[in-house]
């Protein structure tokens, strides 16, 4: 996640890459495929930055969706291979347009609290989600309901018109802008998750803040034991007996730390303090990659930096206009070096070769989207200077100095030293400072257009390139750098509007805006990452999704 504007409608469905920690205990078969076994004890797992909500409307980071993943249930929910399941409703029936979704509740659903879930609890979590007081950054994934973009980009519409309804307690009826053959999917992320309205407006802006401010309808709860309070970095959350699947949850507890550094995690992992560590630092992965308790975690996941083209924000007058200056911007990215970058850095990932990432999504001929959209983001120091020059010529200028920001991660550090060593060797007169600050803040100066160049990545939410794709167009919440790409913006119309139908022209809209972005050097990508961790062996059941929830713990377990 995760950091997101519009959405394709219509696409052709794909499956997502999952891997399932296998079950090895004896016993029967439960839903998730897994063996019947339950915990030993609690699974001791970590995550590599701190929560910011647990407010599934305005989550937009990979560790606080997981949480919230986990602690909440959709109508539906995504199964060890990839596919949407009934959860919270019983069953699903769509029209013969495809635009009509009626869903049925199950008998007996709770909150946390006692209150009865009902399907008022969805219309009121995704009214309030589209709503623009809420400046929602997900709520472009609301994008297929009916008068969901009108809500949300404040042309007098009242939220009530948006394209769902509580025909009962148990029946929820939405309504689609267009066909969507994913709809069932983006069901189960944390946007479309129900909230109880009373408790919500109770709690006011303090709602998702703490354990304490929130309400909880899946798996797993927290408890007054162990809580997340809003800033601590060691927490649990606990099987939750008021769930209709409690009795296939197999975990009593799951312990969360939060854990930066990827060293120390390897220890903490060696020491049996956690029952997983990622290996993807390159002194790591080289001595464990033949370890046999090595796993490969699935991701969709791809690193890129963004330049800030709005002027608003920059570290000088001279940052603003360089950085709108298709020369610089061209030059920074013939002066990345990205095989250089991954096999000293991150010798487990692969070289970007584009915004959306490789093993995620296949174009209607079975090709790998990714090679089929490849661009040529090749690494030339020759012609990174002559554009470099070119540029400063154009701006009047003999030098430039430019911030790059970034996390406060090791990982990240190292990162921006690459960088700076890297571009300062190829591009005469460039000075690059760096900032490195905390994951909180670096999402804040990001999102607010404080920066120069950000480093940063996106993990993709559903199995199809517009869940990369659609970041980028004018105006969207995602598109941190504010630039405006004419022919990228008319790639993405096209494959919202005329071609949704047509998947080979869809997939050519598609990788047209790939060599948009690539033709204005709009963005930077640098790699497509899949994780190698070293995994306990009697740690089993976990659901690993490459989009949507990173790790679904309701079957997991930690073998006798």
């Amino acid at each position: 996640m995760k950091n997101w504007k519009k959405l394709t409608l219509g696409a052709a469905t794909m499956g997502a890459a999952v891997l399932v920690l296998a079950g090895c205990s004896s016993g029967g078969k439960d839903s998730s495929g897994g063996s019947s076994g339950s915990s030993a004890r609690a699974i001791h797992t970590y995550v590599t930055a701190p929560i910011q909500t647990l407010d599934n409307s305005l989550l937009t980071d990979t560790y606080s969706g997981e949480v919230v993943g986990n602690v909440n249930s959709g109508l539906m929910r995504i199964d060890k291979d990839g596919k949407a399941q009934p959860e919270l409703a019983e069953k699903v029936e769509k029209s013969k347009d495809g635009l009509t979704y009626t869903f049925t509740l199950r008998d007996g659903l709770k909150w946390s609290n006692g209150d009865a879930i009902t399907a008022k609890d969805f219309v009121y979590s995704w009214q309030r989600a589209v709503d623009p007081a809420t400046a929602s950054e997900y709520a472009y994934i609301m994008t297929p309901l009916k008068n969901a973009d009108e809500i949300n980009s404040g042309d007098n519409k009242d939220v009530k018109s948006l394209g769902v309804e509580a025909k009962d307690d148990k029946t929820l009826v939405v309504t689609l802008k267009a066909p969507t053959p994913y709809f069932e999917s983006l069901t189960a992320m944390p946007v479309y998750l129900p909230l109880n309205q009373k408790f919500v407006e109770k709690q006011g802006k303090q709602f998702g803040t703490s354990a304490e401010k929130t309400l909880y309808s899946g798996p797993f709860k927290f408890t007054d034991e162990k809580n997340w309070n809003g800033s601590n970095n060691t927490f649990s959350i606990y099987k939750n007996k008021d769930y209709w699947d409690a009795k296939n949850v197999k975990s009593d507890e799951v312990q969360f730390q939060v854990i930066q550094d990827v060293q120390t995690a390897f220890n903490s992992y060696k020491q049996d303090k956690i029952d997983l560590a990622s290996i993807g630092e390159p002194s790591l992965y080289k001595i464990n990659k033949n370890d046999k308790n090595r796993q490969e975690i699935p991701e969709a996941t791809t690193a890129y930096l963004e330049f800030n083209q709005s002027g608003k924000g920059a570290t000088s007058p001279e940052a603003q206009k360089a950085l709108a200056n298709k020369s610089i911007r061209q030059a920074l990215l013939l002066a990345t070096n990205r095989k250089a970058y991954v096999d000293q850095l991150v010798p487990a990932y692969a070289v970007a070769t584009g915004l959306t990432p490789a093993g995620m999504s296949k174009t209607p001929d079975g090709e790998d989207f990714a090679k089929y959209a490849a661009q040529d983001y090749s690494y030339d120091a020759a012609k990174a200077k002559e554009l470099w020059n070119a540029g400063l010529k154009e701006l009047g200028l003999s030098s430039l100095t430019l911030e790059f920001l970034t996390d406060d991660s090791t990982g990240a550090k190292d990162a921006a030293t690459f960088f700076k060593q890297s571009w300062e060797k190829d591009l005469p007169g460039l000075t690059l400072n760096l900032k490195t600050v905390p994951f909180k803040q670096r999402l804040n100066d990001s999102s607010n257009g404080n920066f120069d160049i950000v480093n940063t990545l996106w993990g993709g939410d559903y199995s199809d390139p517009s869940t990369f794709l659609d970041l980028f167009t004018t105006g969207n919440p995602q598109n941190k750098g504010q630039f405006s790409n004419a022919a990228y913006d008319k790639a993405i119309d096209a494959a919202h509007g005329a071609d949704v139908q047509d998947p080979e022209k869809l997939y050519a809209d598609y990788k047209a805006a790939e060599a948009a972005l690539f033709d204005e050097a709009s963005i930077d990508p640098i790699y497509f990452r899949t994780t190698p961790y070293l995994v306990n062996p009697k740690y089993k059941g976990t659901i690993f999704n490459a989009t949507g929830l990173d790790r679904d713990f309701k079957y997991a377990y930690i073998a006798k």
